[in-house]
């Protein structure tokens, strides 16, 4: 034999030899399912319940440990598979933050889609699995194709939010197809680490259940599966398990059970009483520890202690226990081991293989760690993949590794995958940035952080988004040593960022992060970037309602884009100057920027964000005017070009503006119904709040204050939180007249009275005029005697307030109204005027002053004339006949 110097002798082979390992332990010892009858019972009803065509949900939570798997694989294994379906999906710690992963792990699993697949049998995989589940699945098949990062010319060009609603909708129509095929288990395990879009996604279908399909719902108990709210809606179909340690009497017959006797040495059971606490996992762990170590022995089938175990002999956790049983594995087995661990608590053969090496010893040290009970074969077919028996010891051994170590590995974890999946990186790149960033190559991590950040954006997964351009951020900002590449990388990140603070509408968080970098950015010599970054400043920083400082900052944007020629600049803060300037009451400036934003967004059709902020911004110009058809125009606008480009963010644009078109008329009802459109089209917090704001308004002025005051209050307490002062001011306002009208009328008056005086600060004319009319109708109505008469309650709750403020009154409403009609007239809002006119010509009217009153209320007719504001002038022209 080659690399012998003396003949071998050659020997027949009769069996397979045992491989000899430093244990003692044959086998992984393993007991009956002890202390779990009333949960096993539970599920075998509804099992047969669901033969019957019932569904029901289950959520089975318990501490790691407690037995939820086992549980789940006992029951699994008393069903009858060519009767029921299983299928299931399960959520990892390093997947928390990739879109959708648990669902579609339950998808691969059912169209055995393999890790090496090429993006043409991926692609033949799910189109075949979705064919053969549903027929015709060609409505389906884009959206799921492109969840694996598939292109589709269907979703080409299509909005995040559009292929979201899609992309949910796909997923509904699988699980009814599913279940219509046969009664059907869904198992999802290990929730606590599900990214927030499949936790939505699942919420939604569970909320709608109406499926022949029993839901197991698996996590350990710091995951909430509904609120409360959301369980009256399905109590009837939804279960709850709260797995406890075992008792004394059950861990007692959990250890019998696991050594196949009745009798144990006295002092072990002893012990069991005194430390073990009931945990399942620690107390098979303990045992097989016993074993191994030989201080737990089978002699003449007896089971005895070969000495007095003392607290040292046990460590008191799990996570000791299990370190202690690593410690007595064979140096290459544990060694392969650890290089597992870093892959993940499941782990592909053939990546372990590229990454060990210890190639020749691998096949062994597997088979062996099964052997052990540590590790157990997860699929073999289409790939093998194994599995950690539990989670915890994935983590123990990971954990058991130096931080050096573990870097090195994750590192070429990373470059295998990249390597073997070259074909579908953008389907890898959440598990790429993952590895990078663990590993050694910060800026490879930084690449697919920012990857990864766009791909959530545009699947509309926009928490995702964050997390992955915070991470990002945080790798650059922490480097001390940056280069100029990276210094301006930095800068595109903080740009691309904004775009997922701005979906938040998280405002003072932005404001935070930018004006952090501002001086950084200035330094940079780069006029593009620091242009971009500008405008983004300036447009929140309107947010925040400090509208004087976002026109310095939007006109600096814009001042730089002119000077180098940069359409999107010019195009982004012209925009956003068009809104900033109608609040400040500069109509004609706004005018002239919405005009050249429209020319531009003309020029540039593929940005559809520029479009909608151009239209939208002109369609406010009318608005702010007091124009009700000009408004109505542009909302149509945007309404259509929603539609035909499936843009769900104009459409919701579009039935804003539409709602303000019926506000500015007077007719509250429709306004109303506009908003609620928007609030249920909407999918991201800006767009709720900015409809549930307006929404709170129109029920105000239509006398509806039981409905406005909750969502005033809701949007109130979001925009304190995250800093959208733009629409929270408002909302503060209108929750002022809300306070009135329960009859707290000085606190509801000290509401609105320190919103005019901050309106007046920031500059905000248009808003100023607005809330003084708000205020001077509410001083008008006191001085003309409320308008009914008022409880003994009310009464006596205000006596000193209306015994000092009622006979002035009619001075003070004659005030604000006053401060209305100038500023409305000063800078051209037409109908906050013919507002301010018709509640001041009625006041005169009350007082007898018919004279002024005539002149007043014929001023307001003209301005609603001039409006075309039909509601509110019928009211003006009824006012003016009631004068005779």
């Amino acid at each position: 034999i080659k690399g012998k110097a003396e003949p071998v002798r050659a020997c027949r082979v009769l069996s397979p030899k045992e491989e000899p390992t430093k244990t003692h332990r044959l086998s992984g010892l393993r007991s009956e399912l002890i202390g779990r009858k009333v949960e096993m019972s539970q599920l075998k009803e509804a099992a047969q319940r669901l033969l019957e065509g019932k569904g029901a949900i289950f959520y089975i939570t318990g501490d790691a440990g407690t037995g939820k798997s086992r549980l789940i694989e006992e029951f699994k294994a008393t069903l009858d598979l060519n009767r029921i379906q299983w299928r299931e999906g399960h959520s990892y710690a390093y997947a928390s933050n990739i879109p959708y992963f648990p669902l579609m792990d339950l998808l691969s699993r059912a169209w055995q889609i393999e890790d090496g697949d090429s993006q043409e049998r991926l692609k033949q995989k799910i189109e075949a699995g979705i064919t053969n589940l549903m027929g015709d699945g060609k409505d389906v098949i884009p959206f799921i194709g492109s969840l694996y990062s598939i292109k589709y010319p269907e979703v080409e060009n299509i909005s995040p939010e559009y292929w979201k609603m899609k992309l949910h909708k796909s997923i509904q129509l699988i699980v009814s197809a599913l279940t219509r095929r046969a009664p059907a288990v869904i198992c999802l395990e290990d929730l606590h680490w599900t990214d927030p879009s499949s936790i939505e996604l699942l919420r939604t279908i569970l909320l709608k259940f109406n499926y022949p399909a029993l839901f197991l719902c698996v996590s350990r108990p710091q995951f909430s599966l509904f609120t409360s709210q959301q369980l009256s809606g399905i109590g009837k179909f939804y279960y709850e398990m709260r797995l406890q340690d075992l008792s004394p009497t059950e861990a007692q017959g959990m250890v019998e059970s696991l050594l196949k006797t009745e009798t144990i040495p006295v002092e072990l059971r002893n012990f069991i009483q005194r430390k073990a606490e009931g945990n399942p996992f620690y107390l098979e762990e303990v045992i097989n520890s016993l074993i191994e170590t030989e201080t737990l022995i089978e002699k003449d089938n007896t089971w005895v202690l070969t000495k007095p175990l003392t607290d040292t002999d046990i460590p008191s956790t799990i996570q000791g226990v299990i370190s202690a049983r690593l410690d007595r594995l064979e140096k290459e087995t544990k060694r392969i081991l650890q290089e597992a661990s870093v892959i993940g608590r499941v782990f592909l053969y053939e990546i372990l293989k590229k990454i060990t090496e210890l190639k020749e010893q691998i096949d062994r040290s597997l088979h062996g760690l099964e052997r052990l009970d540590l590790i157990r074969t997860h699929t073999l077919d289409p790939d093998l993949e194994y599995i950690f028996k539990h989670a915890l010891t994935q983590e123990v051994v990971y954990n058991g590794l130096l931080k050096k170590e573990r870097q090195v590995i994750h590192e070429k974890i990373a470059n295998v995958m990249e390597e073997l999946f070259r074909e579908r990186l953008p389907e890898f790149y959440e598990t790429l940035a993952y590895h990078y960033k663990q590993g050694q190559s910060y800026l490879k991590a930084v690449d697919y952080l920012m990857k990864a950040g766009e791909k959530c954006y545009e699947r509309y997964t926009i928490e995702e988004s964050h997390q992955y351009y915070k991470e990002a951020f945080d790798i650059l900002s922490n480097k001390t040593d940056r280069s100029k590449d990276e210094d301006i990388l930095l800068i595109d990140l903080l740009i691309q960022w904004s775009y997922a603070y701005y979906f938040r509408a998280d405002y003072g968080g932005l404001e935070d992060l930018l004006k952090r970098h501002e001086t950084f950015v200035r330094s940079s010599g780069d006029d593009a970037r620091l242009g971009m970054f500008l405008a983004w400043l300036g447009w929140t920083l309107n947010q925040r309602e400090k509208s004087l400082d976002s026109h310095r900052y939007l006109s600096q944007a814009l001042e730089i884009g002119e000077r180098i020629n940069n359409s999107k600049i010019i195009g982004y803060s012209s925009c956003w100057l068009t809104q900033n300037c109608l609040n400040l009451g500069l109509f004609d400036e706004a005018l002239d920027c919405g005009r050249r934003a429209q020319e531009i967004s003309e020029m540039m059709p593929s940005d559809r964000s520029l479009f909608r902020y151009a239209f939208f911004g002109m369609a406010m110009h009318h608005f702010y005017r007091g124009e009700k058809k000009g408004t109505a125009e542009y909302g149509r606008i945007l309404l259509d070009y929603g539609e035909k480009h499936t843009e769900i963010r104009c459409t919701s644009s579009g039935h804003f503006v539409l709602g303000l078109g019926f506000q500015v008329a007077g007719d509250h009802d429709r306004a109303i119904e506009c908003f609620k459109k928007m609030i249920q089209v909407s999918l991201e917090p800006f767009y709720q709040y900015t409809a549930k704001t307006m929404l709170g308004f129109n029920y105000v002025s239509a006398g509806k204050f039981h409905e406005a005051e909750p969502i005033c209050e809701d949007v109130i307490k979001f925009t304190e939180e995250f800093g959208y002062e733009f629409m929270g001011s408002l909302a503060q306002a209108f929750m002022g007249i809300v306070t009135i009208t329960k009859g707290d009328v000085a606190r509801g008056i000290n509401i609105v009275e320190s919103l005019i005086q901050q309106h007046l600060e920031n500059g905000s004319r248009w808003r100023y005029a607005m809330v003084n009319h708000m205020l001077g109708r509410v001083y008008s109505q006191i001085a003309q005697g409320g308008g009914g008469e008022k409880s003994l309650s009310f009464l006596l709750k205000n006596i000193g307030f209306l015994i000092k403020t009622v006979p002035f009154a009619a001075k003070k409403a004659e005030g604000y109204l006053h401060k209305a009609i100038d500023t409305a007239k000063e800078i051209g809002a037409k109908s906050v005027l013919g507002q301010a006119y018709l509640d001041l010509g009625k006041l005169h009217k009350a007082k007898g002053r018919l004279a002024e009153a005539r002149t007043c209320i014929s001023q307001a007719v003209q301005s609603f004339e001039e409006c075309e504001a039909d509601v509110y002038l019928k009211q003006a022209r009824d006012a003016l006949v009631s004068l005779g």
